[in-house]
């Protein structure tokens, strides 16, 4: 029995080149090279990458596999320092992050609009209240409400439509300084 062939001397290495041992001894060596721990996988990654795609040019005769792996990572950790001197990372002030709960003028204004939406509700023609807060608050679909009130479909519709318009006049800035009327469209007081 001879010398084995040139490829069995090139399995034997690339099965000891992916071994566990080896797989791990390598973020170790770029932690000896500096590497810091945040890019050591990626850089790792990148040792890994030039060693498959230099392994058609691996010749076991001139070493062991160990050396060459080695000598691919002082060369990617050697590049990546070499990068690290050119990168520009642009460090920015803290940005100030709007509180998410209401201030107090706006938990005013927001209770004073509710409440004046209320009264605004309560000051409407029954008839229009009723398929104002079926619907919009309570969410009934218009078909059940015409069928429970007995009322054809475009009579709510319409009286849907003549509750909004009156709650428009009565949120609106102008209706505030002119005197009101009802949903019937007479003036009041």
């Amino acid at each position: 029995m001879g010398r084995p062939s040139d490829e069995d001397e090139r399995a034997a290495a690339h099965a000891r080149l992916f071994c566990p041992a080896l797989v791990r001894a390598v973020p170790r060596w770029l932690a000896r090279l500096g590497v810091p721990l945040w890019h050591r996988a990626d850089v790792a990654g990148q040792v890994w990458l030039n060693a498959w795609e230099s392994w058609p040019r691996f010749d076991p005769k001139r070493g062991r596999p160990e050396r060459w792996l080695n000598a691919i990572a002082v060369h990617v950790a050697a590049h990546y320092h070499e990068r690290l001197q050119h990168r520009r990372e642009e460090l920015v002030d803290l940005i100030d992050v709007p509180d998410p709960a209401p201030d107090a003028f706006a938990a005013m204004e927001s209770h004073s609009i509710r409440t004046g939406t209320i009264d605004a509700v309560n000051e409407l023609d029954p008839q229009l209240r009723f398929v104002l807060v079926a619907h919009d608050l309570d969410g009934i679909p218009m078909g059940q409400v015409a069928e429970d009130a007995g009322l054809p479909l475009s009579t709510l519709y319409k009286r849907r439509t003549k509750a909004l318009g009156a709650l428009r006049d009565c949120r609106s800035p102008r209706a505030r300084h002119e005197p009101q009327r009802d949903p019937r469209g007479r003036r009041r007081g």
